[in-house]
């Protein structure tokens, strides 16, 4: 009876978080680094996300300070890989994701200039990680 509790209760704390086989080594190597996950939903048709990728993600400075509080997965939303969860309405959308539980702590849709990304990104992991 006891491990019959323990299972239920096993399986109502994992309802709660994402299961996505692609981030089980992203989510090891950020709580060994004490980082979150940030998991940027892209389309390779989407104009928006092409522009947050050349003026943001390819530029060597913002790739770097994302790097220090972040392990960055890049997704496209037609991945099989992709939960539904995760199915994003704009595109692109960059989810913070709990390296623990796996689940979303925050999330921003759309396209953003640099500076105001990484202040919002900055926020998050002060807050988070603590």
């Amino acid at each position: 009876m006891r491990k019959l509790i323990i299972f239920i209760l096993v399986l109502l704390s994992c309802s709660s978080a994402i299961y996505a086989s692609f981030l089980e080594k992203e989510s090891y190597k950020a709580q060994k680094e004490k980082k979150l996950i940030l998991l940027t939903v892209e389309s390779d048709t989407c104009p928006y996300c092409l522009k947050m990728k050349k003026t943001i993600f390819n530029v060597k400075k913002y790739s770097q300070k994302i790097g220090k509080h972040y392990i960055h997965i890049i997704i496209n939303v037609q991945d099989q890989a992709l939960p539904s969860i995760l199915h994003a309405k704009y595109l692109p959308t960059n989810y913070i994701l709990s390296p623990k539980k796996l689940h979303i702590i925050d999330e921003f849709p759309g396209y953003m200039e640099p500076e105001h990304f990484l202040e919002l990104l900055d926020e998050v992991y002060r807050q988070e990680v603590k």
